[in-house]
Order: structure tokens, then C-alpha cells, then sequence
């Protein structure tokens, strides 16, 4: 800076403490010295002219507001998993953490373990960091041994999915079964040889089965299982036929805790002789209708019968003949002749003459449900 702006400025300064006073010499120096300093004061304009262009692109530039950066939303994590199943019960998550990492990074892993064991429960969910893993590792690991065991890995389907799936197994296991079949008033000496042989002739049995008493004495009747077209047409062909000395009593059997519509009814004939045989009491009732079946139980140990007897008809036959065989000769005995009653109905035969109370082992309530899939 030379030495005539050093002045003006300082002139400046002085002018400024002074407070530009109208009296005394010193304010006509100062307003000589301005006049003839003009020149020098414009040229000190010009250069803090200079001086503000410098600083004012720097003002705006700090004043001008910084643009904010949009961020892209960050992506999904991968949360499919995939299904490991027939894992051995001696299973460790170690196991499966090692087969897996081979084929990427493993975001989680879960092997649900049985409550009371603490063993694996057979299967688990192992969840990989992104798609090309999880698609890499089901292909590799499908049908590979871990553990000892054979594994099977596929992609873990949703709950619904997953729920819609059992019913649909459910559903085809069910036809792939078949239809069970009831059959009644099985002679004790049965065998299950015999009634299986019995219904092969009507198609494949599936199964077989006669239930017996806590002493493991057969209880009069037994189940057959076969495909549905093969067993309607057992059931037509040997229901009301004759097998061991006994007239069978064969229908579609009914779920556990359902019966069935009461179509037929079944006749209490009590007081009966000891002579009396199944053909005389049938041939009696014949006069009234169709009998279905007739059946008198007998003793085990001595072959003899009991005293009482039940006879199969159609409603209306059943009712009008109950009216009219109910106080009945027969052989020498006076008949009572009702309607039977299931076991623990709370109604029972007691009468003394005929030795029978209701609590007889021969169990009337599972031979009146027919069908009552309870084994």
C-alpha cells in the first residue's frame, strides 16, 4: 500500500473519532484536506470495491444450503427357509451347521429338540444369507447322509400351505385304506383265518381283526378292512349268510362315538326254554315279518343257552310282533318279548325265571351300535 492511501485512511479514522465537528481549525484542515484528497479517496473506494468482490462469491458459497443425499432403501434380509428332515434323533446342530456352511453363510439355524428327551425331534430349519445359497444348498444336500441318516432338504413351505398339505394327505391316506367293515353275531369260534377267507372272496383284505376280552375270549364280532368298491360288494353278498353256525350281520362301519340310524330293531326275548333252538324261536317270529337275524348266546364253557335270545326285524314287523309274542307259550315258557336295550341304558332284563340281569358279559352295547370302531 503507498503512502497517500495509508493517508486517506487514516484521515478516515480521524474524521470518524472526531464525530465530523462544525467548529475550530481542525475541521477546515480536515475539509481542505478532503477536497484535495478526492482523487486518492475514490482510488481507496475502488480498492474496497476490490476487497468485496473478492469476499462476496465466498459469503454466497458458505450461505448456499447443502443438498441432501436420498439414500436407496435398504433391501429385504432373506428370510426363506429350508426344511431338513429325517435328521437322526442323535443329532447335533454342529452337524448340520458344518454340511450347510460348505455351501455359504448361514443366517440361522433351528432344530426343534423333544421336551422329555432332549433329542432331536427328526427335522430342522436352516436359513441361508440370500437366494443363490439357499437354492445351492437344497440341490446339494438333497438325499446325502449327515449323522448316518439319509437327508431330505427342500424349501420350507408357508403354515398354510404347509396345513392345506396334511389335509390333502389325510384325505388320499384315507381312500388308500379303504372302508371298514362290521361284521355281527360272529360264532366264537371264529377264527380270523376264517372271516378273512370269508371276504376274500369278494377282493383284497386290507385287515382283519376280532376283538377280545380282558380274559382274551373273542367278543362276538370283528372288523374287516378293504377298497370301498370291494367292500359294498362284500357287504351285499354276505350280510343276513351264514358262517360257522351263526347268520352274520355285515354293514359299512361307523366312525368312533357315531351309531347308526335305527332302520331295524332289535326284540329282547326273555324266559326262553332251555330246549328251545334258534329255528323254532326264528320260525315264530317269520309269522310276523322278515327276520334279519336271531341269535341266542350261549356259554362258553358248556355250549348250553342262556335263556334269552335277540331277533333282528323291520320296525313296523318288530313292533307288531313284540304285541303279539310278548306273554307267548313257547316249549312251555311263558315269553317277554320288548324292545332290547344297549348296555348301561340303565334298563335291564332281571326277571329271575330267566337267570338274565343285564350284566352279562356279552356286550349288548357293542353288538347294537354295529359299527362302533372302539378297538
Amino acid at each position: 500500500m503507498n503512502l497517500d492511501r495509508a493517508f486517506v485512511l487514516l484521515f478516515a479514522s480521524a474524521n470518524a473519532v472526531a464525530g465530523f465537528t462544525t467548529s475550530g481549525s481542525a475541521f477546515s484542515v480536515a475539509s481542505q484536506q478532503r477536497v484535495a484528497f478526492v482523487p486518492k479517496v475514490r482510488a481507496a473506494s475502488a480498492l474496497f470495491s476490490e476487497v468485496e468482490e473478492a469476499t462476496e462469491p465466498a459469503v454466497e458459497a458458505e450461505a448456499e444450503p447443502v443438498e441432501a443425499v436420498e439414500e436407496a432403501p435398504a433391501a429385504p434380509a432373506f428370510d426363506t427357509a429350508v426344511y431338513v428332515g429325517n435328521i437322526s434323533f442323535d443329532a447335533v446342530e454342529s452337524e448340520l451347521r458344518s454340511a450347510f456352511s460348505e455351501h455359504g453363510t448361514i443366517a440361522k439355524i433351528q432344530m426343534p429338540l423333544d421336551r422329555t428327551t432332549g433329542r432331536s425331534r427328526g427335522f430342522a430349519f436352516v436359513t441361508m444369507s440370500n437366494a443363490e445359497e439357499h437354492t445351492t444348498a437344497i440341490e446339494k444336500l438333497n438325499e446325502t447322509e449327515v449323522g448316518g441318516r439319509t437327508i431330505y432338504v427342500s424349501e420350507s413351505l408357508p403354515k398354510d400351505k404347509v396345513a392345506e398339505n396334511k389335509k390333502n394327505y389325510k384325505s388320499q391316506k384315507k381312500q388308500d385304506q379303504g372302508s371298514k367293515i362290521y361284521v355281527g353275531n360272529l360264532n366264537f369260534q371264529t377264527s380270523m383265518e376264517d372271516l378273512n377267507a370269508a371276504f376274500a372272496e369278494y377282493g383284497e383284505v386290507m385287515d382283519c381283526f376280532i376283538p377280545s376280552d380282558y380274559e382274551g375270549n373273542p367278543r362276538g364280532f370283528g372288523f374287516i378292512q378293504m377298497a370301498e368298491e370291494d367292500a359294498l360288494k362284500a357287504i351285499e353278498g354276505l350280510n343276513g349268510t351264514e358262517l360257522d353256525g351263526r347268520t352274520l350281520n355285515v354293514n359299512k362301519s361307523l366312525p368312533k362315538g357315531t351309531k347308526a340310524s335305527p332302520k331295524q330293531v332289535k326284540l329282547y326275548v326273555g324266559n326262553l326254554s332251555w330246549g328251545t333252538e334258534e329255528e323254532a324261536l326264528q320260525e315264530l317270529f317269520e309269522e310276523y315279518g322278515k327276520v334279519v337275524d336271531c341269535y341266542i348266546p350261549t356259554d362258553r364253557e358248556t355250549g348250553q343257552h342262556r335263556g334269552f335270545a335277540f331277533v333282528t326285524m323291520e320296525p313296523d314287523d318288530a313292533l307288531r310282533a313284540a304285541d303279539e309274542t310278548d306273554g307267548y307259550e313257547l316249549d312251555g315258557r311263558i315269553l317277554r318279548v320288548n324292545e332290547a336295550q344297549p348296555k348301561g341304558s340303565g334298563r335291564t332284563y332281571n326277571n329271575s325265571n330267566d337267570g338274565y340281569d343285564g350284566g352279562d358279559a356279552y356286550d349288548e352295547g357293542s353288538d347294537d351300535s354295529w359299527g362302533n370302531d372302539s378297538y
